[in-house]
């Protein structure tokens, strides 16, 4: 895992804002909307579906990106769209254009718990990532 990421002082400000901002989220909305546990899943999936598939794509290979002068701005931004476009759009296509059993969610996949497909698809959008790199570096002679 260390001969891919490479850690730096800019990770660890992200980090401590998306704890902070997720500990902020998780209590205000305990506080005027109930449920904390609730508020806890989800924060944990707004990290796992929109945050970190996208940052580690991003870290594989565009971590020499820049877009403006903000580093830390690029990375999130570039994190929340590389997300975007890796998580949400399969989640769509498969949950709701199926092209058989009329496509209703009481057949098929509506079996499959939305969280339990959202899971699936971050296990294959990261392992994807890891293998095209591994491939990428294979190639190269790095590894």
């Amino acid at each position: 895992m260390k001969d891919y990421f490479v850690f730096d002082e800019d990770d660890k400000k992200i980090g401590l804002g998306l704890v902070a901002a997720a500990v902020f989220y998780v209590v205000a909305f305990s506080l005027f909307g109930g449920q904390f546990f609730k508020q806890i899943e989800r924060a944990v999936f707004f990290f796992l579906e929109d945050i970190l598939p996208g940052y580690v794509i991003f870290k594989l290979f565009f971590s020499n990106l820049t877009l403006s002068d903000n580093k830390i701005v690029d990375r999130i931004m570039v994190s929340f769209g590389l997300s975007l476009m890796t998580m949400e759009v399969p989640f769509y296509l498969l949950k709701y254009l199926r092209p058989y059993e009329d496509n209703t969610d009481e057949k098929a996949w509506g079996a499959i718990n939305d969280s339990f497909l959202t899971f699936i698809l971050l296990v294959l959008v990261i392992g994807i990532a890891f293998g095209v790199k591994y491939y990428q570096n294979k190639k190269k002679g790095v590894v």
